[in-house]
């Protein structure tokens, strides 16, 4: 009986110790362009840029970075101009301390 006391202390007392948590980071962007052009001699121009610059600081910790970008163009008529620019960049830096 007092083994199991003295266990069930123990393993309370073990419960109550906080430890640090170790956070995982995501960073998600998302872009999405949709030009119709009907008639003609119709000019569009689609740009997109995403950019995401993470720093960890080296104890342990997972970066993840997800860009999705979706561009769509729909032409119908004569001497019609669409262009499509997209830039992505993603840069990790790494601390360790």
């Amino acid at each position: 009986m007092n083994n199991s006391l003295i266990g069930l202390l123990a393993f309370s007392t073990i419960s109550l110790i906080s430890f640090p948590a170790l956070a995982d980071q995501a960073t998600v962007q998302t872009s999405e362009q949709v030009s119709t052009q009907v008639g003609n001699n119709n000019s569009s121009t689609q740009r997109s840029r995403q950019s995401n610059i993470s720093t960890s600081r080296g104890r342990g910790e997972n970066i993840g970075t997800a860009q999705d970008s979706f561009q769509d163009s729909f032409q119908e008529g004569n001497r019609n101009n669409t262009n499509q620019i997209l830039r992505q960049r993603n840069v990790n830096r790494s601390s360790y301390r």
